[in-house]
């Protein structure tokens, strides 16, 4: 997956995030950090919270539990004003939307996208080819990335104990992928959300959401599936 195939994906959703983030109680109106795999060319799991360390803080949970295809940081940030160079286009000063993006081929990239306020109503740009100031997020991603995943066909059953020279009995690799992605964003719930954070999974229709919740997806980490 390149980056001009993962952002029509990604960008609706954060779009959309960024819209909610208008309507915050206190007036506030800055869009939390958000953490997003990709995986069979689709958003998979998105995690949210107030504070950038708490969402990269899951990317190496995600990597290994859910295998993605590609890792994002989608941020909020203050673009200053820039020249343009051979690489990339001239950067007004304004308000925009960064993508930080990592995926399995070990290519990382930067999009910006410009938005505008008025009214209460947001108006984005296009998305353009960024280039980071800060590389922090990027090297953060590729450690994440860079860890081998579990494996969908070596999950155990848990109601079989295990003994002294007993070989485990796995359970047939779609359970077992079931079981990983729900184990996994139930873990990224459990570190973001007392902070007000969240993780959600999407589901890609209803049977998928159901089997979803039989193997431990918490019901509010559920989104689609009707």
């Amino acid at each position: 997956m390149n980056l001009a195939q993962a952002m029509k994906r990604i960008v609706p959703a954060v779009q959309d995030l960024k819209r909610r983030s208008l309507d915050q109680p206190g007036g506030e109106t800055t869009m939390p950090p958000s953490l997003i795999a990709l995986r069979d060319d689709r958003v998979l799991a998105v995690v949210t919270a107030p504070r950038l360390a708490a969402v990269l803080s899951c990317a190496q949970t995600l990597a290994i539990g859910l295998a993605p295809q590609m890792l994002v940081v989608a941020a909020q940030v203050t673009l200053p004003a820039r020249g343009a160079t051979d690489d990339v286009p001239a950067q007004a000063e304004g308000e925009g939307i960064a993508y930080t993006t990592f995926n399995r081929d070990r290519q990382a990239s930067l999009a910006v996208q410009r938005y505008l306020v008025r009214g209460g109503e947001v108006s984005f740009g296009p998305p353009e080819r960024g280039r980071p100031d800060d590389r922090t997020l990027m090297d953060e991603l590729a450690r994440a990335m860079s860890q081998e995943s579990l494996d969908p066909a070596r999950v155990a059953r848990k109601e079989v104990p295990v003994g002294a020279g007993d070989r485990p009995t796995f359970i047939p690799e779609p359970e077992g992928r079931r079981a990983l992605d729900a184990g996994t964003v139930k873990t990224a719930y459990d570190k973001v959300r007392g902070i007000g954070g969240t993780a959600l999974f999407l589901a890609a229709d209803g049977t998928h959401a159901t089997r979803m919740l039989a193997a431990g997806l918490p019901q509010e980490c559920l989104l689609g599936g009707d």
